[in-house]
């Protein structure tokens, strides 16, 4: 045997076999199985927004990771998720610098809250357990800042002009969620999905509509029944109109709530902000305004100094029953704070 044949002979032997089992079998990088462990925990057919919003947050865990020499999501402990949050609760106060100088920038509370929440899920993904699960609250030491200070810029009008735009460029579908999510308070999701039919029978039947399909997190409740205004059925009418012939929804038999994004939502955020309107959500956050004020009688919080607590209480029930929420906390969010309370 030449000694050529030795050393090719030697070079194989120690030659290591690839693990199959890193990162639980989700492939060799870390960011790769990532991807793939919330792909597989959400399912590819669904919850697209929410996936991609955890695929760009989860850069920043994955970045930690690779500085710490960790490569292998099976060897991920609590110590490592806790050293995380202590290193986002230091980003909390100032830019963050690195041993070999990359700097990364300081960050609001709550996308510090964000980040653990989407380093739980991924958790979760990979290992099918809580096991390594911290609270946002307890590591970072604050709670979320959403009270809602600025005036709500979703006005019918201005809302019903960029719906109007829409249609002008052929966006009738895209229209509808604007009208839908303006008139019943919906999230895009929730406009895209909803079962138009059902909607409509129930109206006739008790004068109320259910919001079921498409809602986020699982929060899919039968209390979440808003009444029928004409306001509302004029949106949901023309919903019904401008959907694809066969359809329930807004969606054709070729459609993916994905490729609606992409071809109806996503080009009619130009006209919103044309006319005034900063995004989709603020529709939802004027609606919440309406709910508000019409069970007080009055002005939001954003307007006039709140007069009445315990009425305030239970406009800010109503506003997260109907919004699809379980805390009433959530309304400050739409409607303002408490802080000017009498």
């Amino acid at each position: 045997m030449s000694n050529n044949s030795v050393a090719r002979g030697r070079r194989s032997a120690k030659r290591k076999k690839p693990d199959g089992n890193k990162n639980y079998g989700l492939g060799k990088k870390l960011l790769e199985a990532a991807h793939r462990a919330v792909d597989q925990f959400y399912g590819r057919d669904s919850h697209y927004n929410t996936r991609a919003t955890h695929k760009k947050r989860m850069v920043v865990f994955v970045n930690f990771c690779r500085y710490h020499g960790i490569n292998d999501a099976r060897k991920i402990d609590r110590e490592c998720v806790l050293q995380f949050g202590s290193y986002i609760k230091a980003r909390l106060e100032s830019d963050y610098e690195w041993p070999d100088g990359t700097v990364d920038q300081r960050i609001s509370v709550a996308y510090a809250h964000n980040a653990i929440s989407t380093v739980n899920i991924l958790m979760k993904a990979f290992r099918g357990d809580d096991a390594l699960k911290v609270s946002g609250k307890q590591v970072l030491g604050v709670c979320r800042q959403s009270v809602r200070v600025r005036p709500i810029e979703a006005d019918v009008v201005d809302t019903q002009y960029a719906a109007d735009q829409a249609i002008a460029n052929g966006f009738e579908r895209g229209a509808a969620v604007m009208r839908l999510a303006r008139a019943w308070g919906m999230r895009v999701r929730e406009c895209i999905l909803q079962d138009l039919d059902r909607m409509k029978r129930e109206i006739e039947a008790t004068g109320e509509a259910t919001i079921l399909e498409g809602c986020k997190g699982g929060r899919r409740s039968k209390d979440r029944t808003i009444r029928a205004t004409e306001f509302r059925m004029e949106a949901l009418n023309y919903a019904i109109e401008v959907r694809p012939e066969g359809s329930r929804n807004l969606l054709s038999e070729a459609d993916t709530v994905k490729s609606f994004l992409l071809s109806e939502v996503n080009p009619c955020r130009q006209f919103l902000k044309f006319s005034g309107v900063p995004h989709f959500r603020e529709l939802r956050a004027g609606f919440a305004q309406d709910v508000y004020e019409e069970v007080m009688a009055g002005p939001s919080p954003l307007k006039e100094a709140i007069r009445d607590k315990i009425m305030d209480r239970v406009a800010r029930e109503e506003v997260a029953r109907q919004l699809g929420h379980n805390r009433v906390s959530v309304a400050s969010a739409y409607v303002g704070g408490t802080r000017n309370a009498a």
